[in-house]
Formats: C-alpha cells, structure tokens, sequence
C-alpha cells in the first residue's frame, strides 16, 4: 500500500492529465420532475491502485496543499461542461463542491472571480457546495464569499439539520441552498419528520432553496415531498456520471 506521500505526489502529477475528472449527479426539481442542476463529484482513477476513494484523497490534497490545483482544475472542467450544456440547450447549474483550505488563499475569490468574467457565466449557473468547517467567522472568507456572491455565484450549505451550528449560520452568511444528509432524509419518520420539516421551514423563512440529497427509494422521494423540500438528488434519480445522458 503507497505511503500518503506516496499519494500526495502521485495526485500532484494526476491533476494536470485525464485520471482526474468530474462526474456529475443531476438534482432535479420537486416541482416540475426536470432536471436543474447537477453536482460535479471529483474522481481520481490511478493507474497502478484503481479508483481512489474519494475521502482519501480529498484527504491527501488537502494535507499535501494540491487541493488548490486540484480546485482549479476542477472549476475549469466544469466550467467547460456548463458551457457545453448551455451550447445544447440544457439550462441547469452546476455545482462544484469547495475545500475550506481552499479559502486560505487570499487570491482564490479573485480568481474564481476572473474565470466568471472570461467565460461569461451566467448569475446563477455556478453553485459553490460549502462544509460546515469552512472558517465562517474569519472575516477574510466571508468577504471571498460576497465578492463571489456579487459576482453571481451561489452558495450551498452541506449537512443542514445535523446540529444548532448550521441554524445559526444560517443568518450570517450569503447563502442560497442548504442540503438535507440523505442520512437524515432516509430516517425522518414520526417525530424525526416533524423536526426536520421545522428545519426545512425555518430555512425556507431565510428565502432558501432545499435540496434532499441521497434520495435511493421511490419512499425517500415521498418524503422529501413531504418535507418540503424544492429538490432532490441521489442514485433513484440517477447515478453519477461523466455524461448525463437521456433514456
């Protein structure tokens, strides 16, 4: 088995070639049943190991200081996809999850910001997938996070639900989406239901969207549904892929 640092110059050298790449998991609208967005999920395929789990590595990139390039390529490939998407007449957004050590670099929002410029992104089609161990109260993230904001990226929190830490963020930082764990979804029965429909609602009252992820049964989307909840993602839907494609 490689050593991590084995794996931290081994991911170093894959960033730049085709054995990373996203995959995408498409959310779809509660509403209307169409597809909206998707979620770009980065993948690492070694050449000697095989797939690389993907805690693993997100481990080793960020311990290793590669999640910055691995960021980056990240946002240019899925800014590549969207432009695509566009081109054929699929409106959806993209969604691109961010590593709280990203952040430590003071040009990361500037950046991002530049990209958005060039290639013309539409207000609303990137979606930046925060953690809850994203520093919040350092106040050189939360003004990356308005110049981003300003510049029409959009904000989702991961892991709603799970504790009073995200509630209270909840005012504080300029958010448009919170995600429900498919954990939570998948055991919201009797009073579980009820309290997570308060959380729901109480994000809801913040004038933000819901997604349900982890939706596995036709049970589970009942109780999404149920819950409130404006979309859903997870395997009943559609597995991850470097290509969503039609039936």
């Amino acid at each position: 088995m490689p050593t991590t640092g084995d794996l931290a110059d081994d991911l170093a050298a894959a960033v730049g070639g085709s054995d990373v790449f996203a995959v995408y998991q498409p959310q779809v609208s509660l509403e209307s049943g169409s597809i909206v967005a998707a979620e770009a999920l980065c993948r690492w395929r070694h050449p000697r190991l095989g797939d690389i789990d993907p805690v693993t590595m997100i481990g080793v990139a960020e311990r290793s200081g590669a999640i910055h390039a691995l960021g980056r390529r990240m946002l240019d490939e899925c800014l590549g996809t969207l432009a695509g998407w566009r081109e054929t007449g699929r409106d959806w957004a993209v969604a691109v999850n961010v590593s709280p050590v990203q952040f430590e670099d003071e040009a990361f929002a500037r950046d991002v910001a530049g990209e958005i410029s060039r290639r013309a992104v539409a207000p609303g089609s990137l979606v930046f997938e925060l953690a809850h161990d994203v520093p919040f109260s350092d106040g050189a993230v939360l003004s990356q996070l308005h110049l981003l904001r300003e510049m029409g990226v959009e904000f989702s929190m991961a892991g709603f639900g799970t504790g009073p830490a995200s509630r209270g963020l909840l005012p504080r930082l300029p958010l448009t989406e919170v995600k429900l764990p498919g954990s939570l979804v998948r055991a919201a029965d009797g009073d579980a239901r009820s309290a997570l429909r308060d959380e729901v609602e109480r994000a809801r009252e913040h004038g933000l969207r819901v997604v349900a992820e982890g939706i596995e049964t036709l049970t589970h989307l009942d109780i999404a549904v149920a819950l409130g909840c404006d979309r859903a993602q997870g395997f009943l839907i559609r597995q991850p892929d470097s290509e969503i494609v039609f039936p």
